[in-house]
């Protein structure tokens, strides 16, 4: 049983990813189930999207400290997740930085893009890989395909699916060009983790 946490904003496409994930999963022959908790998602709210894939899975939402994986599309919702994570859990976090309106409205350090950094960094030290999502996005030919370039990141690392099966997933949930921009996503997103796992 693998449990996995897709930390993110409305309008990123945290949802999608955990459709892409459930479709591939069942393709492979997996059980797989997807919950969600949701702020408001059409206006930058913090969502939740729960994972849960293996041979039998019976319930979709799992506690705090069972996550085996975190993939956070924005970096103030990473910091809110990392409760969510194992000991021996990974969290890979696009360099994304949408805080919330409150973060804005205040004059604390503890909000700047570079203090969350910081403190992911301190908390998660080798857990984390932090991704230049949006950079790699736009390469494949649309900024709105970073969480497919994460979902490339992640499975580059746990090996999860197929390549064959998430492209057939891709293509299921995201069909004509934008299915063809997002397999273009989730290749650059393997060969960021490739190179970066090369040079470790």
């Amino acid at each position: 049983m693998f449990n996995i946490l897709i930390s993110s904003v409305g309008g990123q496409g945290g949802l999608t990813l955990s459709r892409i994930m459930a479709v591939a999963a069942v393709r492979q022959g997996l059980s797989a189930r997807t919950g969600e908790t949701l702020g408001m998602a059409q206006r930058f709210g913090s969502v939740l999207s729960f994972v849960r894939v293996g041979e039998d899975v019976q319930s979709p939402i799992f506690g705090p400290g069972e996550a085996d994986y975190i993939i956070g599309l924005e970096l103030f919702e990473t910091v809110r997740a990392t409760r969510y994570l194992r000991d021996t859990g990974v969290v890979f976090a696009a360099d994304e930085y949408k805080p919330p309106v409150s973060a804005s409205l205040s004059p604390s350090p503890a909000w700047t893009r570079e203090s969350v950094l910081r403190s992911l960094r301190e908390v998660l030290g080798e857990k984390l890989l932090v991704v230049p999502a949006r950079d790699l996005a736009v390469r494949a030919g649309s900024a709105r395909a970073i969480n497919v370039v994460m979902l490339g990141v992640f499975n580059a690392h746990a090996r999860l699916f197929a390549d064959d099966v998430v492209y057939e997933a891709i293509k299921s949930v995201l069909p004509g060009r934008a299915g063809e921009v997002s397999v273009k996503a989730y290749e650059l997103g393997k060969a960021f983790y490739a190179e970066r796992a090369k040079s470790a």
